[in-house]
């Protein structure tokens, strides 16, 4: 048997910024919705407000959780429908002639490709602030784009490609301190399952986030929306979520948001602390064996996400090296799932500066609970002799150029 065709128990899974395992404890609270509860929670009678009792008290579970009002909670089927909803929410209901947002250049494509599709039909002026070196964006980078028309800012709170965390509790105090009239978005989808959240602390009017990163269900996600934010809703055709999002709710799928949520509340100290400690492994161990790579994001772990790796690797293609992890046994990515098959360099790590031909070899690490020891440990032998193998097959030289130098650990 090859390793390609391991049993699936014997393979490592690195890949958690992608997706995580649906947790056994949140599958059995889920069950019941799929088997005696099913029915639709808008009906009258006794089964279907059963359901909506179970709808009702996971939005409170999560209310709770997160510190924020039921009534500013609005379910979706995950981040990328709150992202839009979030973002053309705002835009739809401001009645202005003229409408200015500012943005990331890293931020997720759920961010940005709504916004250029607006740009694109001038319906909205578009500022894409580029980031640090680190990944990072401030609020001086922010208010020097800030115009007399600017009615949206949208940041993400962490990056899901290269783990940097944006201090958004600091950056939106101080725009909303001076520019009360902006709507605030943050994209906190990644954040949410690896740090603690307090969502009154943010200063944000809108915030996304999702289940299936916390190890709960996919097609569950959340919109809160501070009390007083004008929204438009964009499905339409009934009254669900106050009649901002139409649609009969996935009530299995909310019952598991809502107890993921809770056991990542309750898990975090203990998730934190195994997965910074496997990070900062891995962090310091891969430039020792690899020669001519770098970590990309903040190296500061007080503002990376616990669990995230991410670095590019000269002289190599991002996508051979998964391809190569992939047949050993180790499932890892090279950025965002969302862009898998592109063929174009991390759009975060070219905003940062990265030159084009070291970001080609990116690759990203994020840890989980089930990770152990000896799986950091088969992908620290491993890794470095794949790279080796890799840089053999090109005929190229292999100079790290001058402009490489200040991207690379190694």
């Amino acid at each position: 048997m090859t390793d390609h065709t391991k049993n699936h128990s014997d393979r490592i899974y690195l890949d958690h910024a992608a997706t995580t395992p649906l947790d056994p404890l949140v599958l059995e609270q889920m069950m019941p919705y799929f088997t005696s509860s099913w029915h639709n929670p808008s009906s009258i009678y006794i089964e279907a407000q059963n359901t909506r009792r179970a709808i009702d008290h996971a939005r409170h579970l999560i209310a709770s959780t997160m510190n924020c009002s039921v009534n500013e909670l609005l379910f979706t089927s995950g981040g990328s429908e709150s992202d839009n909803l979030a973002i053309k929410g705002v835009v739809e209901v401001n009645t202005n002639k003229r409408k200015h947002v500012i943005t990331s250049a890293g931020e997720h494509h759920a961010v940005l490709d709504p916004l250029e599709d607006l740009a694109r039909r001038n319906e909205i002026s578009l500022s894409i602030v580029p980031l640090r070196t680190d990944g990072s964006i401030h609020f001086e980078d922010i208010e020097a784009h800030i115009q007399s028309d600017t009615i949206l800012i949208s940041l993400m709170h962490a990056n899901n490609e290269i783990g940097t965390i944006n201090d958004i509790p600091h950056i939106f105090k101080k725009i909303k301190a001076t520019y009360e009239r902006i709507s605030l978005h943050t994209d906190a989808v990644q954040s949410v399952a690896h740090i603690p959240v307090d969502l009154s602390e943010l200063h944000a009017d809108l915030v996304s986030f999702t289940a299936h990163k916390l190890y709960g269900p996919r097609g569950a996600g959340a919109l809160y929306i501070r009390s007083g934010t004008p929204l438009h809703g964009q499905i339409l055709g009934g009254g669900q979520e106050e009649g901002l999002r139409a649609g009969t709710e996935n009530t299995p799928a909310i019952v598991g948001f809502a107890s993921a949520i809770e056991l990542a509340s309750k898990r975090m100290t203990d998730d934190i602390r195994h997965d910074r400690e496997l990070q900062q492994t891995l962090m310091t161990e891969l430039p020792r064996r690899i020669p001519c790579m770098g970590i990309t994001g903040t190296k500061d772990l007080n503002s990376r996400l616990p669990g995230h790796v991410s670095c590019m690797i000269g002289f190599v293609e991002g996508e051979s090296i998964l391809l190569a992890l992939d047949l050993m046994g180790i499932a890892a990515s090279s950025g965002s799932a969302c862009t898998t098959g592109s063929i174009e360099p991390s759009h975060v790590l070219t905003a940062m500066g990265v030159p084009f031909d070291l970001a080609r070899g990116s690759l990203r690490i994020s840890l989980g609970r089930e990770t152990t020891k000896e799986a950091i440990g088969s992908l620290l032998t491993g890794l470095p002799d794949i790279v080796h193998r890799l840089r053999a097959l090109s005929p190229k030289e292999q100079i790290p150029p001058a402009e490489w130098a200040t991207w690379l650990d190694s």
